[in-house]
């Protein structure tokens, strides 16, 4: 059986990124799945926002690997531009896909609508984590870079709420202005 190929996923459609298009190409059943499975958690009282808070967390997985360089000098701007337009997109993307679930779930269940209140920083806060984290080790040359341990607990959430996204955003836009501007 061939496996199902998404050639009519173009980058433009996910706001031209290509962490979002190649995770959904490389794993279609997934990006099929999961907003199927997050319209059923809205069904069951309780769970709507917090399976929402579970796929945010898998949407920042898609920030593993490493685009090459001549994707990045394509937008010809800043490295703290590019992280600004990096983090929007991926909020973007995760908010268009998390909407039907989170307004089924808010208009099924009233009385659960003030977990939306935890789970709206929760994800935007953990999708910014993972796109700074990322361009805080970002290398070329290293498709696939392995999460160091503080890394590991931001995303487990104990330390993203004040920490490290500040300190990752600073280490980002410097790795990415010495890859931009060459400076070696």
């Amino acid at each position: 059986m061939k496996p199902l190929r998404l050639r009519w996923l173009r980058t433009a459609l996910l706001g031209y990124s290509p962490e979002w298009t190649a995770g959904v190409r490389r794993h279609p059943g997934l990006a099929a799945a999961l907003p199927a499975a997050t319209i059923g958690c809205a069904f069951v009282p309780y769970a709507g926002f917090p399976a929402l808070a579970a796929a945010a967390l898998l949407c920042a997985g898609l920030y593993a690997r490493n685009e090459p360089l001549p994707l990045l000098l394509l937008c010809e701007c800043s490295g703290a531009r590019l992280l600004v337009r990096k983090i929007g997109t991926a909020w973007r993307n995760y908010f268009l896909a998390a909407l039907p679930a989170a307004a089924l779930t808010a208009a099924l269940h009233p009385r659960t609508a003030w977990l939306a209140a935890l789970w709206l920083p929760f994800a935007a806060l953990l999708l910014a984590y993972a796109v700074l984290a990322k361009y805080a080790r970002y290398d070329p040359a290293i498709p696939e870079t392995p999460l160091p341990a503080a890394t590991r607990l931001g995303f487990a959430g104990f330390l993203v709420p004040v920490f490290l996204p500040v300190s990752y955003a600073v280490r980002a836009e410097r790795n990415l202005d010495r890859y931009l501007y060459d400076y070696d």
